[in-house]
């Protein structure tokens, strides 16, 4: 005679949608992992395939454009300030290059990088890979780029100065350079599609920046024809 085991997971359904299943394509439920109730962390090429799959799904239900996130903040602002389906927002964390070159993959006609200046300024540099251990160069982007608007010498020092993104942005802002901003994000395109200059048929690619308080920076083009176009 044997045993039948039955397992619940009351307010699984809830639960779950605190979670990435529903992008996994796991619905009905929470998934239970492990025996131990430990998640091993993942390594870095385990965390980026993770990331790929996330794709995959994406693209296989049928969507052509996706939006490219650092993290929730992304999809947040994609949510309540461009009104477009967070269906279509994809995490990339820290690699850029590696999610852009896996978009292109997979056939996406159009990617939108969305995020904050602190993360985003770094493609403008050439940096695909943005976590600080890789490479930063924040500060020297911003004074390079300011320096090509004209930005005054007193401004570029402050900024030079500043450890992180958001007091620079105050210094910017205070001085009256906020067209940087649209600046940068065409600059992020460029240098994105320097990267894909062998691609045979490159997405389109579109920048949008925002602030911390959800606000938009800038874009290298309207953000109502970007979102227009996510919405087709």
């Amino acid at each position: 005679m044997g045993l039948m085991w039955r397992f619940f997971a009351p307010e699984g359904e809830v639960r779950a949608q605190k979670t990435y299943n529903s992008r996994l394509g796991i619905l009905g439920g929470i998934s239970i992992i492990g025996t131990t109730g430990i998640v091993t962390p993942m390594s870095e090429e385990s965390w980026k395939r993770s990331l790929s799959l996330e794709l995959e799904i994406k693209r296989a239900s049928g969507l052509t454009r996706v939006i490219l996130v650092p993290g929730n903040h992304g999809e947040r602002f994609v949510r309540e300030q461009m009104g477009v389906d967070t269906q279509a927002v994809v995490t990339m964390s820290n690699f850029v290059g590696y999610m852009i070159e896996e978009a292109v993959r997979l056939g996406f006609c159009q990617i939108v990088l969305v995020g904050h200046p602190g993360k985003l300024i770094k493609i403008a540099a050439g940096i695909f890979h943005t976590h600080s251990h890789i490479a930063d160069a924040r500060m020297e982007t911003l004074v390079a780029h300011l320096a090509l608007l004209g930005a005054p010498l007193e401004l570029l020092t402050l900024v030079s100065d500043c450890d992180t993104t958001e007091a620079a942005m105050e210094h910017i802002e205070a001085y009256g350079f906020g067209h940087i901003y649209n600046h940068l994000a065409r600059r992020i395109c460029l240098r994105v599609m320097q990267m894909l200059r062998f691609t045979k048929t490159p997405p389109v690619c579109d920048a949008i920046l925002f602030s911390f308080d959800n606000h938009i920076l800038g874009s290298n083009r309207p953000v109502d024809e970007i979102a227009k176009e996510l919405q087709c």
